[in-house]
């Protein structure tokens, strides 16, 4: 869903945007796994154990500022 969230929205001018979904995403993935938890918590150190096995895709830019200007039309 990121894959296709960001081919959609990443064109010059977004990344901020798409980082903040990144941070968003990440968020409330760790609170899903807290959820689901028999203890109740999972605390950021092991959350970040399981972030390196199974990365989240990074924030990336599909139409950046040189494309962006190439096909642009004033």
């Amino acid at each position: 869903m990121l894959r296709g969230h960001y081919a959609y929205y990443g064109i010059a001018g977004n990344i901020r945007a798409l980082q903040r979904v990144h941070r968003t995403v990440e968020r409330y993935w760790g609170r899903m796994l807290s959820s689901g938890s028999w203890k109740g918590v999972i605390w950021w150190k092991h959350f970040h154990r399981i972030k390196e096995r199974f990365p989240l895709l990074r924030p990336k830019l599909y139409l950046p500022y040189a494309e962006l200007q190439a096909i642009a039309v004033l």
